[in-house]
């Protein structure tokens, strides 16, 4: 357990490195609302993107970040929905940048930071939106997954270069930092997750709760992604349980993050007409 919380710690440390914001996006920056909510003990900060024509927005996208990420490293993604029209709300998770928490706590911890998110915005009569989707990226590509189990009013997901279970995470994870180590560790690693969120909430896993689920769901992963394996912790690597007739999934060139970004640095624009054109035709049966 002494090695397991070593690992863990390491892993999941405060993350305070901000992104560098383009000066063609300060502007979209300054015009953010930002607003304070609770997860648990600590209060995140979330960030609303208004369109230019809020009366006319499909609906309201809830960007959930990776590991190592907040808001504001998906800035070029935000002003890719803004000009396709959708408002969007992202936020900073715990342990990360504006938010509270002295660490990131683990991987399942995307979860209720998204409930809280969640919360927020119903609270807030989903900000004055008709339609509620998610788009998550890497340990967001999960947690966006793992809150339809919540059977929440959304109309869609998006899950990009998602992780299928917490467990097959933190073990790619703790390999990388630890090394074969971490194979012997693996019931303290399940053990102390367990201790941090529950059994259930450790248990969950993006394929099959896709599987049981009506909301579609689209499915991105890229062929050259060398953090989450697209062939073993990816929802793609579990693709054969994705049953239910509204998956979709996409294989796409590119890595784990590098995916989401065209040459220039800027948003992929083929990737994003692909989620607003997937968006579109779901939010609109």
């Amino acid at each position: 357990m002494a090695a397991t919380k070593i690992i863990y710690d390491r892993i999941f440390r405060r993350y305070d490195t901000p992104a560098t914001i383009d000066g063609a996006l300060t502007v979209m920056v300054a015009n953010r609302s930002v607003c304070r909510f609770s997860s648990g003990n600590n209060l995140l900060t979330g960030y609303h993107y208004r369109p230019s024509d809020p009366a006319k927005a499909h609906g309201l996208i809830v960007l959930v970040p990776g590991f190592c990420a907040g808001g504001d490293d998906y800035l070029w993604q935000i002003r890719s929905f803004l000009d396709y029209g959708w408002g969007v709300f992202t936020f900073d998770p715990t342990g990360t940048l504006r938010s509270q928490g002295k660490n990131q706590v683990g991987f399942s911890q995307t979860i209720p930071d998204l409930e809280a998110a969640l919360n927020y915005i119903e609270n807030q009569a989903n900000l004055g939106y008709n339609e509620l989707v998610l788009v998550g990226h890497s340990r967001g590509g999960y947690a966006a997954c793992c809150i339809l189990a919540q059977n929440r009013d959304v109309s869609a997901v998006v899950s990009v270069s998602g992780v299928n279970s917490a467990m097959e995470a933190v073990m790619e994870m703790s390999v990388k930092t630890a090394g074969p180590v971490s194979y012997a560790n693996y019931g303290f690693l399940w053990l102390y997750q367990t201790m941090l969120f529950g059994r259930e909430t450790v248990d969950l896993q993006a394929a099959e709760i896709i599987s049981r689920q009506d909301v579609p769901v689209l499915v991105i992963h890229g062929s050259g992604d060398q953090r989450i394996s697209v062939d073993k912790g990816s929802i793609m690597a579990h693709c054969q349980a994705l049953s239910s007739v509204q998956a979709e999934y996409l294989l796409r060139d590119g890595g784990h993050t590098d995916l989401l970004y065209d040459a220039d640095g800027t948003a992929n624009d083929d990737l994003m007409e692909e989620i607003h054109t997937f968006l579109i035709r779901s939010t609109e049966k």
